[in-house]
């Protein structure tokens, strides 16, 4: 429904009123009263988050993504679908592995995975890696991925703070890989991320993060990271963005990198 609510907007209120008439000549009144609460109601909602928003602005506010609340969030979450909830696709999954995930996590790597929640990208890449290394705020994903994986010799899973890559030794790791992590994670705490990234990876070595763009304006319970703040620490950091983008195409199809203006962004340690 969010389309409607964006392009009510181009209505004058003239044929609104004209429109609702017809609804109720149509469709009767409990429909167009139904109706008409949910347009009230997310136009508050709307103007609630815009508040919200600039307050969280003006006044250096975490709102729900500090790492004490991400901590909380993801130890309460039902991890019975294994995170695959945010996967649009099977077709979209598919091409996110051919066209991003194995282009640059190369067979028998040493990879730290951050945030791999129920294991959704996990299953892929301890296929490629010689050992992986999975670290997670939440313990409870700790434990499921520990259960889900016990098979495998290459892995491990450790509870990390939400700013650090402790577990990772200097210079250990040939890749670094995390999906629907960093789109939780404000600049406070992505800052000394970016110095971890360049001390973990060996020289050559490359990231690939998917994060938000637009610094949570839209919604979607995201954090105020974007596209040029990533880019911006990740420099600063001393490493080199290869490739930042939003959209890929693959057999024709055009894909997103999320729901919500989100990227993805391929960086590495100069050799």
């Amino acid at each position: 429904m969010k389309d409607i609510v964006e392009n009510r907007r181009r209505l004058p209120l003239g044929k609104k009123v004209k429109i609702a008439f017809l609804a109720v000549e149509e469709n009767g009144w409990l429909w167009t009263f139904s109706m008409g609460v949910y347009y009230l109601c997310s136009a508050i909602a709307e103007k609630a988050f815009g508040l919200a928003d600039r307050h969280r602005r003006d006044k250096g506010l975490p709102g729900l993504n500090s790492a004490a609340m991400n901590k909380l969030i993801w130890e309460s979450w039902d991890w019975s679908a294994a995170g695959e909830e945010w996967t649009p696709s099977p077709e979209w999954k598919t091409s996110v592995i051919r066209k991003i995930l194995a282009p640059n996590v190369p067979e028998g790597a040493v990879v730290v995975e951050i945030g791999p929640g129920g294991g959704r990208w996990t299953e892929e890449l301890q296929k490629r890696a010689a050992r992986l290394t999975g670290i997670d705020i939440s313990e409870t994903c700790v434990e499921e991925c520990r259960k889900r994986f016990a098979h495998c010799e290459n892995v491990e899973f450790v509870v990390g703070s939400g700013r650090d890559l402790k577990a990772a030794g200097d210079a250990s790791a040939d890749a670094i890989w995390s999906f629907d992590v960093f789109v939780h994670i404000n600049k406070t705490e992505l800052a000394p991320y970016a110095a971890e990234f360049f001390r973990v990876l060996k020289p050559g070595g490359t990231g690939i993060l998917h994060h938000g763009t637009v610094g949570g304006q839209r919604g979607g319970w995201r954090s105020d990271v974007t596209s040029q703040d990533m880019r911006s620490l990740l420099t600063g950091a001393g490493l080199e963005v290869v490739d930042q983008f939003q959209t890929w195409e693959d057999g024709g199809a055009e894909h997103e990198a999320g729901l919500y203006d989100d990227a993805i962004t391929i960086f590495r340690k100069p050799a």
